[in-house]
This record gives C-alpha cells, structure tokens and sequence, in this order.
C-alpha cells in the first residue's frame, strides 16, 4: 500500500487527478459497446449516509458520484472534485481548491456550498455512514467563495483526505443520490431492484470521458447463473468470483480471461460485544479458539485465500501473518476458557445474509462449536433486515459479515459500531495514529491496534478471500485489484 493511502496530507494535495489514476487492464482505446457486469452485490438503497452495505459505492462511487478525492483501484488517494488543497503547518485547517466548471447532470453547476452540505450531512448526529466517527474530527465547515472549502479540524488528521474519499458531494440539500445530483463520468439511467443498474455515459463530463457508451450492472441471486451469463455472451464480466467450483470451465478456456489481485475481502463472524456474555474477553476468545479457520476456508475456497487472526488484509502494512497464531485452533483451551467464565449449556444465534458460501461458513461454525458444547441456531436473513437489524439496531448476538472497506480495523476505535466493542486503549491509538507526522509511525501504531483487539477478539477473523475475476476474451481497462469499495468503470472497452 501507498505512503499515500497512509498519510495523505503530510503537505499540500498533490495526489494525481481522476483521469490520471492508472493500474488498469491493459491500455484500452474507446469503445461503441456498451459493458455488461455480473455482480451478487446490489445496492440496498440509494439513501445516503447509511453505512452497512457496498452495493451502492462499488457500482456508482467514481462512476456517478464524486468527492473531493477518491481512492484510485490502485489503492492511492487521489484528487477528484478537488482540483488542489492545503495544509495549515499545525494540520489543523484543510482548504479545497473546487474543480472549475463542473456540473451536477442536470446542468446546475457545482459550488463549495453542496460540498460543505454533503460532508455535514456525513457527519451529522443522524448520519450512520461507516465513516462517520472517522470524519467527526471536523468541527467547522467555511465557504469563502464559490470554489473554496475550509475544513477546520479538533486535532490533526493526515488521513483526511483519504477518509473524505467516502463523501460524495451532491447538490446542497439533497438526501438521496439521484439521476441529477452526481458529477461523474456517467450517469444514472435507471435501478431496477433486484435485476440491474444501468449508466450511460457522461458525454459533458468535466473530466476525461469515459471510453465507454454505458455500463450495466446486472444482479444475480446465484452464482452459477452469473457464471453462465458470462458462458452464454449475455455479460461481459463477473466482478468477484465466489468459489472456486466453477473456476476450471473458465481457466482453460480462451475466450475467457481469469485474473486475480489485490483482496481486500474478509469473512468476519462478530460478537456484539455489549450483550452477555460476549462482553467477557474470555468467552469471545473460546469462541474463536473453538474455529478450525483452515478448514472452513478450504471448504470455501479450496486453494485460495489466506487464514486472518485480525482486521487487516494482506494488501494493508499493518497486517501481521503471526496473529492467527493468537487465538489458533484448540478446542480443549476454548473449553476451559468457557469453564474460567463460568459459562456453560450456551446457545448463541448467528445472524447472517444468506448465500452458499455463508451457509458454507456457519455450518463449519456450527460444527465446531458443537465440539465444545455450544449450540448455535442460524438465523439467515436478507440484506434490508440484516442492515437494519444488526447494523442499525444491534439487535443481535452474533453475525458474519464479508467486510470489502479499505483500513476498515480502524472502526474498532468506534464504541458505536454495530459490533459494539469499547477500548479506550484503542480508541487512543486510532487518533494517534491520525495524528502521525509519518507513515512509518502510523503503521506501528496500527499495527499496534491490530494486535490489541488481536488478542481481546471482539470479532473472529475467518480468512480473507482472493479476488478473482473472469471476464470475455478481448475486454480489458478494468484493475484486476480491489483496494476500495469503488470499481471504477470507465476505462473499461470490449472488441466490437
């Protein structure tokens, strides 16, 4: 990962602009056909600030809707609405230089006052934004002129510019993205629940236009019906494979095209830390020891992917190979662990958005918990549920979750996250390491974080899954990686 993702802002904002991010598939000239992409992953809403779902910031972030900066696919911040900002020497006031002469699609030209309305509303006591606790560093928002931002910050934060990369700025006063409040290369034609997203692309774009006419984004249920699309020319691209049963049709098969990247994907089955008796150190820790983590990523994935014992992806500088050795597989200790907390005859529920590869992981959960006496009922649910009820409302004992978020361990500084985890310890190292004035001082002070909650296990860290994706001969400009939610689109072209 980049000093630039670490520590974005150590001077003034001269990161590369939009159009001139790179770590595309192969060089790609403009295209007359229109991309057709294969995902599981749909929006659930196109409310903003919300949190709990990447449906909506993997298909339109970038595409439709801009912030200030963005994080490019090679995990870099770059400028994007934001043409250029400033630093003052206490780190204290950021100034954004807006982008002249951009437009929102329906023609109403963008000012600092809709980028300050989104970043209020960001960080708003109302907003749920994953972000939100990361961005609440701001404490006062100036427009001096049409094309200036001021951001007055309560302490330093040199990963600013890399958190505003979750704001995308709409017109001043709007609560939802729309048809007409975005700024990107495309625009949003239409949302079909359940079946696609359609774009078309931004011929007034301010930007470098896309070198594609439009990009649909069709919704599957089922894998196998996603992979045949692909086997019958009716999409072009699977944006993420999610096993690795089918993945032999394709690799020896050229008219098709397997690649594999940077992940940034990992199974997490989460205690809700405030409920008993989760909010015993020692129970979580039984409960992860009791997990054979190898075995359930075999069962998932067979030869890919890599065990985790904490937040961090391989990808990230703070991630440590030696933590799944904290908490490794010993269903004896787990035993006695529960004995030292006095627990006994536990029944836990385990909430989860039901999928194969979920069902999959809780009933090797299931299995392994069995073996030290403890009984787990499934509670699979849909994703609206799931966001509502464990996400926004904790109401839940435990959950598994696929987190797809860049510096994502950082959220165990926030009490309020939906795990609900509170150490102060940790909440001091995460602004710490806002604060640091390197990148090599940044990174040990979340490596030290990672390890904390390493061994405190307010989450058991299953495995991370490799990013694999499989597209038609002869499509190329897409980044094999994923180092943001985001998948940028726009270079994206096909043979005719």
């Amino acid at each position: 990962m980049s000093a630039a993702l670490m520590l974005s802002a150590c001077g003034g904002g001269s990161s590369p602009s939009q159009s001139d991010q790179s770590g595309q598939s192969g060089t790609a000239e403009a295209s007359s056909a229109e991309i057709l992409i294969g995902t599981t992953n749909e929006p659930t809403s196109f409310e903003r600030n919300v949190g709990g779902s990447s449906g909506i910031s993997e298909t339109t972030t970038r595409n439709v809707y801009e912030g200030l900066t963005s994080i490019s696919d090679s995990g870099e911040v770059i400028n994007t609405l934001a043409q250029s900002y400033d630093v003052s020497d206490d780190g204290l006031t950021y100034t954004f230089h807006l982008v002249p002469g951009v437009n929102f699609h329906d023609g109403t030209p963008l000012t600092s006052a809709d980028a300050a309305w989104s970043i209020s509303e960001a960080i708003s006591p109302e907003s749920k934004s994953a972000r939100a606790s990361d961005l609440r560093v701001i404490k006062n928002i100036e427009t001096p002129d049409d094309q200036t931002v001021v951001l007055e910050l309560d302490h330093r934060s040199a990963s600013l510019p890399f958190f505003l990369a979750s704001v995308t700025i709409v017109k001043d006063g709007d609560k939802e993205n729309t048809s007409d409040n975005g700024t990107g290369p495309y625009r949003l034609v239409e949302w079909v629940q359940g079946d696609h997203l359609t774009l078309e692309r931004n011929d007034d774009y301010w930007g470098e236009p896309a070198k594609n006419p439009g990009v649909t984004f069709q919704f599957f249920q089922d894998e196998t019906a996603m992979n045949n699309a692909l086997k019958t020319g009716a999409i072009d691209l699977v944006l993420q494979q999610e096993s690795p049963d089918q993945l032999a049709s394709f690799t020896d098969n050229p008219a098709f095209q397997v690649t594999e990247g940077n992940s940034i994907k990992k199974w997490v089955w989460t205690f809700n830390n405030k409920v008993a008796p989760f909010d015993d150190e020692r129970v979580r820790q039984a409960l992860y020891k009791a997990i054979d983590r190898d075995a359930i990523l075999e069962a998932v994935w067979g030869d890919y992917g890599v065990t985790l014992g904490s937040m961090p992806p391989v990808s990230e500088p703070w991630y440590d190979a030696s933590f799944t050795e904290i908490h490794a597989y010993n269903p004896e200790e787990a035993k006695q662990l529960l004995a030292d907390a006095g627990v006994k005859d536990l029944n836990l529920d385990l909430t989860y958005v039901a999928g194969s590869s979920q069902e999959i992981i809780v009933q090797q959960i299931k299995s392994n918990l069995a073996d030290i006496g403890v009984t787990v009922t499934p509670r699979p649910v849909d994703d609206s549920v799931w966001y509502q009820q464990v996400y926004t409302d904790k109401d839940y004992q435990t959950t598994l979750m696929d987190h797809n978020n860049p510096r994502d361990v950082l959220w165990y500084a926030n009490p309020d996250f939906y795990w609900q985890y509170d150490n102060p310890k940790v909440q001091e190292l995460k602004e710490a390491s806002d604060e640091a004035s390197t990148p090599e001082e940044q990174v040990e002070l979340i490596h030290e974080l990672s390890e904390i909650i390493a061994h405190e296990a307010p989450s058991a860290w299953l495995f991370q899954a490799p990013q694999i994706r499989i597209a038609r001969a002869g499509v190329t400009g897409f980044s094999a990686d994923k180092n943001a939610e985001p998948f940028y689109v726009a270079n994206i072209v096909a043979e005719d």
